[in-house]
């Protein structure tokens, strides 16, 4: 499951779950239906509500990057739980996606 939330010229995505093979591309598909919406030049993913992440989770992560570095937009994140900041961090993630303040409530 995942859903949307819209604002100035930004895409919340409120992840929940696992993030695996079998959810990756799902989301994939889910989020780049919405980035068809070419005024979107910030991408924040939450994690908040993420379980589990694996590699097809960093392979979506970084292919949404790619979306929006390509229209000079860029990509933050928030609520990573230890675990899933670990392969954020393993991954080198954090090198291209900005981390929100606690909860992204806050302009990056």
């Amino acid at each position: 499951m995942v859903t949307f939330e819209r604002g100035k010229g930004r895409l919340r995505v409120f992840l929940v779950g696992e993030i695996d093979h079998c959810a990756a591309e799902g989301l994939r598909a889910q989020i780049e239906q919405q980035l068809k919406d070419l005024s979107i030049r910030e991408l924040w993913l939450d994690f908040t509500q993420v379980t589990f992440m694996d590699s097809s989770g960093i392979g979506m992560v970084i292919g949404r990057y790619k979306t929006m570095a390509a229209r000079g937009g860029a990509v933050f994140a928030c609520g990573l739980h230890p675990p899933v900041d670990r392969l954020f961090r393993m991954a080198g993630l954090h090198r291209i996606i900005g981390e929100l303040p606690e909860g992204g409530r806050d302009e990056p």
